[in-house]
């Protein structure tokens, strides 16, 4: 459980829209973009940032889903 709740669609107007269901790996990463939220513009950036990072290059998307469990893993980190 975060310290700072996650933003419920539609809770605090537009701002808490976020387009969750286009983004790679949205299951795993959901609530920390709803905690996000609670400051839209970096919440904007962050998604543009993973967006880019997971839908370009030469890398397909599904090994580097792949390859962020595992590091994740390795670290005994919740991802």
């Amino acid at each position: 459980m975060s310290r700072i709740p996650p933003i419920e669609n539609g809770e605090s107007g537009e701002n808490s829209e976020l387009p969750l269901h286009d983004m790679p790996g949205v299951t795993t990463m959901e609530n920390l973009f709803r905690v996000m939220a609670h400051r839209p513009m970096l919440a904007q950036q962050s998604m543009q940032l993973l967006e880019t990072a997971m839908r370009s290059g030469t890398v397909e998307p599904r090994l580097k889903e792949l390859l962020a469990v595992r590091v994740s893993q390795v670290n005994h980190c919740f991802y």
